[in-house]
């Protein structure tokens, strides 16, 4: 991956000024250099399970905790962004996605004026790139009258031309361990 490209993926990736600054000193080709087999299954660990004390983790993988500590220190700094994810069972919300065709070059408007007018509902918004100019939100509601209203509301936003909705209803399983271990594993062979 090129640095246009990497820095291309730091701006729609929703991190701080910060992280970003923090990933961007490294070149992807030094990130892969920091990502060897011991710092992947480092990484799959605290993917699986973030709060994984560093004790625990360097027990599991059989190493020094101090070396441990000294490379999780630096995945932190680099690659790992530590998130907590709403639990939808719990709270009796609902989460679904609205993905909305705009007038062409208008996507970050569009996605800037939904992020800051639906502050109590919108989770992240970002723009896409397919044969339509898009842009797609994450949305958090009680009922379905809260999301007729936000609905409607984001189709009257200028320069929407139109709106599909789809609701979260179940969450199968998650590979995000496996995924970023096969990432990075091809990306070391290309």
């Amino acid at each position: 991956m090129s640095r246009n490209k990497t820095e291309g993926v730091l701006k729609a990736s929703g991190l701080t000024k910060k992280e970003k600054n923090g990933i961007n000193n490294f070149s992807f080709k030094g990130l892969l250099t920091l990502v060897d087999d011991i710092n992947l299954k480092i990484i799959e660990e605290l993917v699986k399970n973030p709060n994984t004390s560093s004790a625990s983790l360097a027990t599991k993988l059989r190493m020094p905790l101090s070396s441990l500590q000294r490379r999780r220190a630096k995945l932190e700094k680099s690659v790992l962004v530590k998130a907590y994810h709403i639990n939808l069972k719990a709270s009796g919300g609902k989460i679904g996605d609205a993905v909305i065709k705009v007038d062409k070059g208008r996507s970050r408007e569009v996605a800037t004026n939904i992020l800051k007018k639906f502050r109590s509902n919108v989770m992240n918004v970002s723009t896409r790139i397919n044969s339509e100019h898009n842009v797609s939100a994450q949305i958090i509601y009680n009922d379905t009258a809260e999301l007729h209203d936000l609905i409607e509301s984001i189709k009257s936003i200028p320069y929407v031309n139109s709106l599909q909705w789809s609701e979260i209803v179940e969450i199968i399983g998650d590979n995000s361990p496996s995924v970023i271990t096969a990432f990075f594993n091809n990306s070391k062979q290309h």
